[in-house]
């Protein structure tokens, strides 16, 4: 069976949302069927129905900090779910002013939902699993990142059973069948397992470089990474607590990612001006590419 997954830039934009930009947003998929949205930023719904996600069957929303462009799509999404008779529960993972928050939205609204919220507050570091298929797990990790406020980024990372060698099973002349999961049961591996090495991928949310991103992105695969302004406003940048394309360049190349994808675009950055931060990312790192809004990134593991 493909083993994939799938990234899908909903809404690339920063502080808030234009024309070609929405606020911030993405949705994580894969073969196992999970579905793990990152952010709720203002257009969440639009860019999921576009996207032909449905909202039905996300099974955890992550959020990364109490801005606005990050949350305010929140409340109508999980209304939205209500009304299209969501009956799975739903889990939010959170900092402490964005779970008072849900909680306050879900207080006002007065009614039943019809499903369960499950709001997991997190703080410092740390991970959870997420899911479990016969020891294929889909594990969360969250860390500090370095922005205005309380504010943590995410890793995913997609943790896989050994799968059989075949290469090796037609070697030693094995052929395929039941006999052969006896024979692992037995402890008759021969070589027949081949371990496979995690697939990782990072989300920044909003923060500017520093040493406690690094050490959360560590062995990252794919690194979404906020670039809000260009090297032209780099002071700007700093004072907001935000990264440049050549930031995330960085921090990309200190913990060897394979592949830097750029988002949280100023909305200063109109049409093709917006290339300019991929091209000084690029200088530094040359796999690195300038998301835009509905943008799909398909990896198989």
């Amino acid at each position: 069976m493909s083993r994939w997954i799938e990234l899908i830039t909903l809404g690339t934009g920063g502080a808030f949302p234009g024309e070609r930009r929405f606020t911030s947003s993405h949705v994580l998929r894969d073969w196992l069927g999970n579905i793990i949205l990152l952010d709720s930023g203002e257009g969440v719904q639009i860019r999921l129905s576009k996207a032909s996600i449905p909202i039905t069957r996300i099974n955890a929303i992550l959020i990364t900090h109490g801005h606005g462009d990050h949350v305010n799509g929140l409340p109508g999404l999980l209304q939205s779910m209500y009304l299209n008779s969501r009956r799975m529960p739903l889990a939010i993972v959170a900092p402490k002013d964005v779970i008072n928050f849900i909680e306050g939205a879900l207080i006002l609204e007065g009614s039943n939902l019809g499903f369960e919220v499950r709001l997991l507050e997190i703080k410092g570091s740390g991970n959870m699993q997420l899911f479990n298929q016969r020891e294929d797990k889909l594990l969360l990790y969250w860390y500090e990142t370095c922005h205005s406020r309380e504010s943590y980024g995410f890793v995913l990372e997609w943790n896989l059973r050994p799968r059989i060698n075949k290469a090796e099973m037609e070697r030693l002349g094995i052929r395929p069948g039941p006999h052969v999961g006896k024979m692992l049961f037995n402890g008759n591996k021969e070589g027949l397992l081949v371990k496979l090495d995690p697939f990782r991928i990072a989300y920044t949310g909003d923060t500017r470089p520093c040493k406690k991103v690094v050490d959360g992105i560590k062995k990252s695969d794919v690194l979404l990474h906020e670039s809000t302004f260009s090297e032209e406003n780099r002071e700007e940048a700093e004072e907001f607590c935000h990264s440049t394309g050549k930031g995330a360049a960085e921090e990309a190349i200190s913990v060897s990612a394979k592949l830097l994808i750029l988002t949280h675009v100023s909305s200063r950055y109109e049409g093709y001006e917006a290339y300019e931060i991929e091209r000084e990312a690029r200088k530094l790192f040359p796999r690195s590419v300038l998301a835009w809004d509905l943008a799909r990134f398909r990896f198989t593991i």
